[in-house]
Formats: structure tokens, C-alpha cells, sequence
């Protein structure tokens, strides 16, 4: 998951990575290939570390986990989330990037295709 990340702030990136926890949880399925691509990102984000890695991975689920109990909280956290993203190329951008992270298995469950709709609409896409 290659992203240009210069155009985010720290806020925004945060928003990010949170989000895209939030659907790698979605389909209850955790895979090697989206943890490596989880991992790759948060080196763009500046965390080179492995333990620096691992604790801003496990802080965001932290922060995700009340949410992955239901849908509609998903949801609604998927869309507060989203709301950090204003300019157009970044909503473009997330959108494609949890996109490809819900479809990297081959298999897009009913809680991922809601999630992705949900911000389909949210971005107007």
C-alpha cells in the first residue's frame, strides 16, 4: 500500500491508519498481507522502528475494537473518521486505500461492502 502521505497531517494520518484498521477488522479475518501492508504504511508514516511499529499498530486497535461489535458503530466511526479528510485528491485517496485493503483477500463481506458504501457516499464517489 504505497500512499503519498505528504499532503496529511498528523491528524489525517491518524484518521487513516485508524480506518484502515477499522476495515481490516470488518470482516472478522485478519490476514498476513494486510498486516504487511498496515506495517508498510506506518514506515511512511515516519515509524521506522519495529517497537514503534508495533505500538502505534496496537494503539489503534485499541482505539477501533469498541467499534468492531456492530455495524452501525462501525459505521459511525468509519464516518467520523472520515470526516478529516476535506480536500478532494485525500478523499480519493483513502477511499482507494481501504478499499484495497477490504478486497486484498478476494472476498468482500455484507459489514465490508456497508463500510464501503457508507464512505462511497460520505466522499461522493
Amino acid at each position: 500500500m504505497e500512499m503519498d502521505l505528504a499532503n496529511f497531517t498528523i491528524t489525517q494520518q491518524q484518521a487513516l491508519f485508524d480506518l484502515l484498521i477499522l476495515a481490516m477488522y470488518a470482516d472478522g479475518h485478519l490476514s498476513s498481507a494486510e498486516d504487511e501492508r498496515l506495517q508498510q504504511l506506518l514506515k511512511t508514516m515516519g515509524h521506522a522502528e519495529e517497537s514503534d511499529q508495533q505500538r502505534q499498530f496496537d494503539a489503534a486497535v485499541t482505539r477501533i475494537r469498541p467499534f468492531v461489535q456492530s455495524l452501525l458503530k462501525a459505521k459511525n466511526q468509519a464516518l467520523l473518521l472520515a470526516d478529516a479528510f476535506a480536500e478532494r485528491a485525500q478523499q480519493k485517496q483513502v477511499f482507494a486505500a481501504v478499499e484495497s485493503l477490504m478486497t486484498s483477500d478476494g472476498h468482500v463481506t455484507t459489514w465490508e461492502a456497508t463500510l464501503l458504501s457508507e464512505l462511497r457516499m460520505k466522499f461522493r464517489l
